[in-house]
């Protein structure tokens, strides 16, 4: 006796394995739309915040370059505080008709006040400093110089805060805000 092998041949199967494989491909493709969108988004807030606290750091380096020391003599000693107090620090580079390292003005962290503000473009690059926020302008950086309350002639606190421009142009979104203290050397 022979055995026949009989196949089944159902009409439509193989369209319905192309559907359900189709589907499975589309769900795992619109997967990975979403999380490739989440990765992008998150890269591009990182390098936001990266290129905010590398230009935050370096206003804050500067500020502490500025002379701030104790000038001695020898015959007779005498010891004389020495401060600079015409650096521009605004302007890029430096200029000598600024406040160098005199009190800031009340609200300079706060909103743009000359002299202790400048706009950087989207690499961190100086573009112009004043109290209008040029158009190229993607940061805003602030700053803030101090006399520190427990010894205010020998003690300074630098405050820098950088960001990018907000809705108002004025306001900062994603800010660093960066604090440091300055004793006379």
């Amino acid at each position: 006796m022979r055995h026949s092998s009989l196949s089944l041949q159902v009409p439509g199967f193989a369209l319905l394995e192309v559907i359900v494989a189709s589907a499975i491909a589309s769900t795992i493709a619109a997967g990975a739309c979403v999380v490739l969108s989440m990765t992008i988004r998150a890269n591009h807030a990182a390098r936001v915040r990266t290129v905010a606290t590398m230009v935050a750091a370096r206003k804050m380096e500067q500020l502490r370059s500025l002379a701030w020391t104790h000038i001695s003599t020898s015959t007779p000693a005498i010891s004389l505080s020495s401060s600079d107090v015409t650096t521009d620090a605004s302007n890029d580079p430096a200029t000598d008709d600024g406040p160098g390292l005199l009190a800031s003005p009340p609200g300079t962290l706060t909103s743009n006040i000359d002299g202790y503000v400048d706009y950087l473009d989207a690499n961190g690059r100086w573009i112009a400093r004043g109290t209008t926020v040029p158009a190229a302008a993607v940061y805003i950086r602030r700053w803030s110089v101090q006399p520190h309350v427990s010894d205010p002639d020998n003690l300074l606190v630098f405050e820098v805060i950088a960001g990018t421009r907000g809705i108002s142009q004025s306001l900062l979104g994603d800010a660093i805000h960066l604090a440091g203290m300055e004793a006379r050397k």
